[in-house]
């Protein structure tokens, strides 16, 4: 039996049991965590600066504040018509050991539109990179190959650029109020540590993207449901560092942590293991929104520039999930209710998911069978081409069962 589901099970009941011990001490944790938050609601001025002071050298994930912390906003009301577009992407990477070498992009597009008139237009669209330039990123003599996370670099790019062209296809009436929706972080955290020459073939028709929303006025947000970020987290960490000094301009410094100086825990690891959602779950009721913080990621605060990613966190039923904003959305207060009304709406319809992405998820994903179809098709069109359409040894040992 190649799966050992005898095994793994007694793995898993091992699982839920420490997860049932520790529960106590991480509830606990939270709650004290939660408590520094609300005692310093108000100074969020100080933490942001604080967190500007220690971004370089704090060893956590940080997030600035924009509002007060206890900030909540109720969900604006629904306009009666409105239109949303949305894409989701998938991808089959590259094979080393297929018959030939490529990969393919599938964007999922949908088109919504709500009230008098409305209307639903959902497809998706193949991409298939093979040529020297989508295969590779060339730095002088150097070939950078284009996969893993520069592959999904790749596709998160062209789910942007496909919003581009369904705004000019559906949302030609201004007057609709308009949202341009995508799945998961509008953050490139992918490219984090890239070289100059990656970063800027990816970043630089990302960002246009996001320029050409702006001028047309359509906002742009991500949806992040069930979010692991541990950024607000960290300026708590801040909160409870005592090297922290602003009366002296001091921020943290996690290389010369006084108390791992002094052989004791660190203060900030009451927020060890927590997420910003565990956090600040008991803030939010239905449909809220609250404080706007912007994410301090090096690629967001050094690349982004008028772009610069915001977000907030949203109560939908019993998950808080994190929407993501640029700062031309968090600066204008009717985009940011759009969003807030219009992301809300969204997840009532598709029942705690924003519809739209559902359905862009549905018309992107590949499944097994399509796989095995693309293979075929690459095969018999390169025996068509007279070129050797073979995959490798390994490859075909896997299709045979021999002891």
């Amino acid at each position: 039996m190649p799966f050992d589901l005898t095994e793994l099970s007694r793995q898993v009941r091992e699982m839920s049991n420490t997860l049932n011990h520790n529960a106590p001490d991480q509830a606990q944790r939270r709650a004290q965590a939660l408590t520094r938050y609300r005692h310093e609601s108000f100074a969020y001025e100080k933490w942001a600066q604080a967190v500007d002071l220690s971004r370089d050298g704090f060893a956590w994930l940080l997030a600035r504040p924009v509002e007060p912390l206890n900030t909540t906003r109720n969900a604006p009301s629904r306009p009666p018509e409105y239109a949303v577009i949305a894409t989701d992407g998938s991808h089959i990477d590259i094979d080393r050991h297929g018959a030939a070498l490529c990969y393919v992009l599938n964007i999922g597009r949908v088109s919504l539109r709500y009230g008098a008139r409305p209307t639903a237009n959902l497809s998706s669209r193949p991409i298939l990179g093979f040529r020297e330039d989508d295969l590779y990123l060339t730095d002088g003599m150097r070939r950078i190959p284009v996969e893993g996370n520069y592959l999904s670099a790749r596709r998160d790019v062209a789910e942007g650029v496909e919003l581009v062209t369904l705004a000019q296809e559906f949302l030609r009436d201004e007057e609709t109020p308009a949202l341009a929706l995508q799945d998961g972080t509008l953050v490139r955290w992918t490219l984090a540590g890239a070289e100059k020459v990656v970063l800027e073939h990816f970043l630089r028709p990302y960002l246009d993207y996001l320029t050409q929303m702006r001028d047309r006025k359509i906002p742009v947000a991500s949806y992040i449901s069930r979010p692991r970020s541990p950024e607000v987290a960290g300026m708590i960490r801040l909160m409870l560092c005592p090297d922290v000094d602003m009366d002296k301009q001091r921020g943290a410094k996690c290389n010369a942590c006084s108390d791992a100086a002094a052989g004791r825990a660190p203060s900030c690891f009451v927020c060890q293991g927590l997420s910003d959602a565990d956090i600040l779950a008991d803030l939010l009721d239905e449909g809220q929104r609250g404080p706007l913080f912007v994410s301090m990621s090096r690629v967001n605060i050094e690349s982004y520039a008028d772009h610069l990613i915001h977000f907030f966190y949203l109560r939908v039923g019993r998950e808080v999930a994190r929407v993501e904003i640029p700062r031309w959305v968090a600066e204008d207060a009717t985009l940011l209710d759009q969003v807030h009304a219009l992301v809300y709406d969204q997840c009532l319809k598709g029942q705690g998911y924003p519809v739209a992405l559902a359905r862009a998820h549905e018309q992107a994903v590949i499944r097994a069978a399509d796989r095995r179809a693309f293979e075929r098709i690459v095969e018999r069109s390169m025996i068509q081409a007279n070129l050797p359409a073979t995959s490798s040894r390994k490859a075909a040992s896997k299709e045979q069962h021999a002891v």
